[in-house]
């Protein structure tokens, strides 16, 4: 079959250069390629089934690599996503932190809303077909016996593997003479060298900071959930972007609202005979208190009257700087996203078109971009696919 247009990829960023291309230039042959037997299975998982579309905070400096993303972004603000979902018929609504949803509250209505689009438009949908090599001969590619004068690639990274993000598009890119970073999980759950299981399953508010050789590398606020094997959490998610093997240290101050002058003046405050767990609970979830308490070698139940004041200096000193040892993360197979990937510098950061590979355009998470969780890695999908098939008419 022969094409105008090739994507390899139907995921977010994909879907939405076919539309985008097709939508400008009706009269253009598109095809996209998935490996899977549907398109967008990875969109049905965003935002816990509700799909986080995107933020109407995000900006260019909320990005790895802010300056290669800033075209794109500012061309392709959330406002502008917002209206091409409005267009495809999903209206959208945001909550206090910007972060974005369709009303349905459900991200099968997005999904759904893209397929259709893109069946009205008359895009060819090729599904269950892995692409192993892209060849390029005379200026025309051709990928398993389809040929095109332009491709986008919109494979994804490596997170959620099942999903069809298994790392392909970086051998497809090598294989055309592009360079890959180091990649690693991001948006993912940490391990502990820590036993955290007596915390297991409760979620607090804190300020994270995380270190590595004594050095602060990374910082978040919000929420933190213990498990059985480390921690999890919106906070904890965004700061495993800075986990890239090795060991960091993961300092929780569990009271970000209270410093220790007020956290001490509190306790003292209270009836002596309290139990110091007791006086603990009225900051601190009880579990968490008993934890810190056994950390510092006192007993729960002792009397608030019984202790020294650097024993209380000890305990506020400990849940304001509740420190672990991060030795790993849950993997790719966990991750939402993919820190690293196809080396920026080598793409034109005004079309997404390769240095290297005339009629090469690369989107999404496939590139080194990545950010924080709350809509912002979808909206580097989405503006950066209707990025390149708008630009791509043009060329």
């Amino acid at each position: 079959m022969v094409y105008d247009v090739i994507i390899i990829g139907a995921g977010a960023s994909g879907l939405a250069a076919a539309i985008s291309a097709k939508r400008k230039n009706p009269k253009l042959r598109v095809a996209i390629i998935e490996a899977l037997p549907r398109v967008g299975k990875k969109i049905l998982a965003t935002g816990n089934g509700r799909c986080n579309l995107t933020n109407l905070n995000a900006k260019p400096s909320d990005y790895s690599n802010s300056d290669f993303v800033a075209s794109v972004l500012n061309k392709y603000p959330s406002e502008r996503i917002v209206e091409f979902f409005r267009s495809i018929g999903v209206l959208c609504v945001s909550d206090s932190s910007g972060r974005v949803y369709p009303m349905s509250n459900t991200a099968a209505s997005v999904l759904d809303a893209l397929r259709f689009e893109a069946e009205r438009l008359e895009i060819d949908l090729v599904c269950e077909k892995k692409i192993d090599k892209i060849q390029k001969s005379n200026g025309i590619f051709n990928i398993a016996g389809m040929v095109a004068k332009k491709i986008i690639v919109a494979t994804g990274g490596c997170a959620s593997p099942s999903q069809g993000s298994d790392g392909s598009g970086y051998t497809l890119l090598k294989a055309l003479g592009h360079h890959i970073t180091a990649v690693y999980p991001g948006l993912v759950q940490l391990n502990t060298v820590e036993n955290t299981k007596p915390l297991k399953g409760i979620r607090v508010k804190a300020k994270i900071t995380l270190k590595d050789n004594k050095k602060s590398i990374n910082t978040s606020t919000g929420e933190v959930l213990f498990t059985d094997y480390g921690l999890s959490g919106i906070a904890t998610m965004d700061i495993s972007r800075s986990v890239k093997g090795g060991k960091y240290e993961y300092i929780l101050d569990m009271l970000p609202e209270c410093n220790e002058n007020t956290a001490m003046s509190f306790i003292n405050s209270l009836e002596g005979k309290m139990p110091v767990e007791n006086a603990l609970s009225g900051m601190l979830p009880r579990l968490v208190g008993r934890y810190i308490l056994k950390k510092c070698g006192i007993s729960s139940l002792m009397p608030i009257g019984s202790l020294k004041k650097t024993d209380i200096e000890r305990t506020i000193k400990a849940a304001k700087a509740l420190t672990f040892t991060i030795d790993g993360t849950q993997g790719f197979k966990n991750a939402q996203i993919t820190v690293g990937g196809a080396e920026v510098n080598e793409f034109n950061p005004e079309t997404l078109e390769s240095k290297l590979c005339k009629g090469l355009f690369c989107t999404g998470e496939l590139l080194d971009v990545d950010s924080v969780c709350g809509g912002y890695n979808l909206q580097w999908a989405w503006a950066s696919g209707l990025a390149a098939g708008d630009i791509i008419c043009g060329h």
